[in-house]
C-alpha cells in the first residue's frame, strides 16, 4: 500500500512538474492623451483577459491612461521573465497601431513612446519560455511584418504574430458589437470554436482558418488578418485538456 501511495505521489508531481505556465499580458487604450479616440479596445483587452483567466492565475490586464509605454514593457519585463522552458508567454494588445509598432495611452508626435517591436521582441527573447504569441487587434497592424530597419522584426524570430489586418487596412470595429471583428473571432476561436478536431487543441492552423474567414466574411472583404513567424502550423496556442 505504501508503496502504490509512493508511486502515486512520484507520477502527481512528474504531471505538475511538466504542466505548461501561461503568463499573459493584455492591454487597450480607447481614448488617448494626444491621439484620436477609439470605441472597443478597453472592451476588448478584457474580454481577451477573462477567457485567459479561465485557463491561467497568471494574467496582467492594463487599459486605458494606465497604459503607458513604460507600465506596459515593466509589466512584460516581470510578467514574462517568470516563464521557464515549455511555458507560455502571451501578449495582447488592442489599441491604435503604427508602422512597426503600437501605439501607448502616452504616444506622442513623430510616433516618440512609441511601442517597437524591437522593443517587445527584446523582451519575448530574453523570456525563457518555448512558447511565444503576440495577437494585436489595431489598425495597420500587419504594418508589424514590415516596418523599417530600426522596427522590423528578425524573420528568424519564434514569436508567433497574428494580427488583425494587412499594412494597408484598418481593423474594423463597431457600436453594435461588444468587440473589434478581430479580437471577437480571436476569444471565440480559442474558447473553442477553433477546436476543428475536437480535441480540445487550439493550433495556429485551425485558429487562422477560423477567424479568418469569420472576420472576412463579417467585414465583407474589408479586412484580412494575418498571421506570421516561424511556426509550425499545428503549434498549440492553447491546451484545454
Amino acid at each position: 500500500m505504501k508503496i502504490r501511495l509512493l508511486f502515486a505521489t512520484i507520477f502527481s508531481c512528474m504531471v505538475l512538474a511538466s504542466h505548461a505556465e501561461t503568463y499573459v499580458v493584455c492591454v487597450g487604450i480607447a481614448k488617448y492623451q494626444s491621439i484620436g479616440s477609439l470605441l472597443l479596445p478597453e472592451k476588448d483587452a478584457k474580454s481577451i483577459a477573462k477567457m485567459y483567466k479561465t485557463h491561467t492565475n497568471n494574467v496582467i490586464l492594463i487599459t486605458g491612461k494606465y497604459a503607458t509605454h513604460d507600465t506596459i514593457i515593466k509589466a512584460l519585463k516581470d510578467q514574462f521573465k517568470k516563464a521557464k522552458k515549455g511555458d507560455y508567454v502571451v501578449f495582447y494588445f488592442s489599441g491604435h497601431g503604427y508602422m512597426g509598432g503600437f501605439c501607448p495611452y502616452d504616444m506622442g508626435k513623430l510616433n516618440i513612446n512609441g511601442l517597437t517591436f524591437k522593443e517587445i521582441y527584446s523582451i519575448f527573447r530574453d523570456s525563457h519560455a518555448s512558447h511565444k504569441i503576440i495577437y494585436a487587434d489595431a489598425c495597420y497592424s500587419g504594418s508589424l511584418r514590415k516596418g523599417n530597419k530600426a522596427t522590423k522584426p528578425d524573420q528568424t524570430s519564434d514569436v508567433l504574430l497574428f494580427l488583425s489586418s494587412r499594412s494597408n487596412e484598418s481593423s474594423i470595429e463597431t457600436p453594435k458589437l461588444k468587440n473589434g471583428f478581430f479580437t471577437a473571432y480571436l476569444e471565440r476561436g480559442l474558447r473553442g470554436g477553433a477546436d476543428s478536431n475536437k480535441d480540445k487543441k487550439i493550433t495556429a492552423n485551425e485558429l487562422f482558418d477560423f477567424v479568418s474567414k469569420g472576420v472576412i466574411k463579417v467585414s465583407n472583404g474589408r479586412q484580412h488578418p494575418v498571421m506570421w513567424g516561424k511556426f509550425d502550423n499545428n503549434f498549440v496556442l492553447l491546451d484545454w485538456k
